[in-house]
């Protein structure tokens, strides 16, 4: 299920010169996956528990391979949008789905075998992604990505209808906090909406305003609803725990970089520096490929030393990337990026696996479902954020950075002209014909202005990204500590990639079963 975002962001530069959207319009082809797919996803556990594991993964492929069609017709960037949207609501019900299917089917050995082969395509998915959607968008279309995912859906239906019998939980509660799902969902698309159009629309706008204040109060809602539900999405006392609390700040920085990073860089590589989608599927394998190697890496240093130098390290590796990553300039070619996004998914790896025996060894076994489920939602918050956060600084900079470097070339055009060139770089038919009204003979000029402004918008974001890092670092040096599980057996560390991973046993109320690692976008 992780093939339409790790696919997609390769495919940005395509889609944004097809439509002519803007970069703001861009975040949400990624940001509309995530939030229902996070959102949705414990409260889907629990309805597959109750309703039919084999029915519910039938009608979450059917909303997924919908979605795909939906997007992969679509004739303009609301309906991609939509389409997304509808898609990752239905990886969300897909997902543990899927793993119940497979606990239920399979027994001793041939469980972990299951599980262990579920796992490795799902890493494989997540780490070749970026190759894929290249491939795809380069030798096609980049609506082939959908295609493609709609025909996986197929492969799935069928696979289910012929290959798994139907399984539920007789003893499972009956009640679903769907109250808080709706509140959750409603809070994210809020602040995401807000913080995404916040330039265009402008920051004191009444929209906006009303957006942020309405994201507050139903993120206040949701708190208050899940202290008092009987079985909450998210249970506020694991936060308590200091192992617990820091691993959350980490997952949260680690998604929240990683998420920008895979969004802009596909859009420096086309944009700026006339990469094709192929070559820029092949430049971003250290980045992915990396994360697979310091993933089990990070793994066997925690199991020596403790989980929080391995975190440390991983979160340092990180912030050092992103700055020189940020150091970037028109003249910038990919050789002078391959060693720091190759040091940056090195970092991710290797901090991911401590970041979840960290978590998962600070609570109990039979609530490792939802410490699991929790961290997974908080994943997709992050890497939500991660676009909508970076993508409003850089949107607002760079509308800025327009008016001032194209004035430099004796053009003078408003904060209004400088987002309608946004697709200038990108080659998109309508802002190339604004560019040539505005500016005339001057318009090579302006163009190169356009270049400056949009590099100098992203260093500035990535700098950003990288203090946050290192106030993630902090806080982890001052919340996690070595301990051992609070179960007398230590949890076995989870390993690779963004991927979750099964616990074979039943867990509390309120949470996605056989879930206790976390999904990297």
């Amino acid at each position: 299920m992780q093939l339409p975002t790790a696919a997609v962001v390769v495919a940005l530069p395509a889609i944004h010169a097809e439509f002519g959207t803007s970069i703001a319009e861009l975040q949400w082809t990624v940001t509309a996956f995530m939030i229902p797919f996070s959102s949705f996803l414990i409260a889907a556990g629990r309805l597959a528990d109750i309703f039919g594991r084999k029915r519910f993964m039938l009608i979450g492929t059917l909303l997924f391979g919908a979605g795909s069609v939906i997007a992969a017709a679509a004739p303009g960037i609301e309906v991609l949008i939509a389409g997304i949207a509808l898609a990752g609501a239905g990886g969300a019900m897909i997902m543990p789905a899927s793993m119940s299917i497979l606990t239920n089917v399979f027994t001793g050995e041939k469980r972990g075998t299951a599980i262990g082969m579920w796992g490795a395509a799902t890493e494989l998915v997540s780490g070749i992604g970026v190759l894929i959607g290249g491939l795809l968008t380069g030798a096609l279309d980049w609506r082939w990505i959908f295609i493609v995912c709609a025909l996986i859906a197929i492969a799935i239906a069928l696979t289910t209808l012929r290959g798994a019998p139907e399984s539920s939980d007789p003893e499972a509660p009956r009640k679903v906090d769907l109250l808080g799902v709706g509140l959750s969902v409603s809070a994210l698309t809020s602040l995401t909406l807000a913080l995404i159009q916040g330039a265009s629309w402008g920051w004191s706008s009444a929209a906006i305003v009303g957006l942020l204040v309405a994201a507050v109060v139903l993120a206040l809602a949701f708190v208050l609803t899940e202290r008092r539900a009987s079985n909450p999405i998210i249970d506020f006392s694991f936060f308590r725990r200091r192992n617990f609390a820091g691993a959350t700040v980490v997952i949260f920085v680690l998604d929240f970089s990683f998420g920008a990073m895979l969004f802009f860089l596909p859009l420096y590589f086309q944009e700026l520096l006339g990469y094709t989608p192929i070559e820029v599927g092949l430049l971003l394998l250290p980045l992915t490929g990396l994360m697979v190697v310091g993933s089990p890496a990070g793994g066997k240093v925690a199991g020596r030393v403790g989980v929080l130098i391995p975190i440390a390290i991983g979160l340092a590796v990180m912030a050092i990337a992103v700055w020189l990553i940020s150091g970037i300039s028109i003249s910038t070619d990919y050789g002078d990026l391959w060693l720091p996004t190759a040091l940056m998914g090195f970092g991710v790896g290797f901090a991911l696996t401590p970041m979840n025996l960290a978590a998962m060894n600070a609570v109990r076994r039979e609530h490792a479902g939802a410490a699991s489920g929790m961290l997974v939602t908080l994943s997709g918050l992050g890497a939500t954020l991660g676009v909508a956060i970076t993508g409003a600084i850089f949107n607002s900079l760079n509308a800025d950075n327009t008016v001032t470097e194209v004035a430099k070339t004796g053009v003078t055009v408003s904060h209004d002209q400088a987002e309608a060139l946004d697709g200038v770089l990108a080659g998109a038919t309508g802002a190339t014909k604004t560019l040539h009204e505005i500016a005339g003979s001057s318009s090579a000029a302006v163009e190169h202005a356009l270049r400056e402004a949009f590099v100098d918008a992203l260093g500035t974001a990535f700098r950003l990204s990288s203090a946050l890092i290192l106030v993630g670092l902090m806080l982890a040096l001052i919340l996690i500590r070595r301990s051992d599980p609070v179960d007398a057996t230590p949890m076995h560390p989870v390993g690779a990639t963004a991927v979750p991973r099964p616990v074979p046993r039943r867990i509390d109320a309120g949470t996605v079963e056989h879930l206790d690692a976390v999904e990297i976008v």
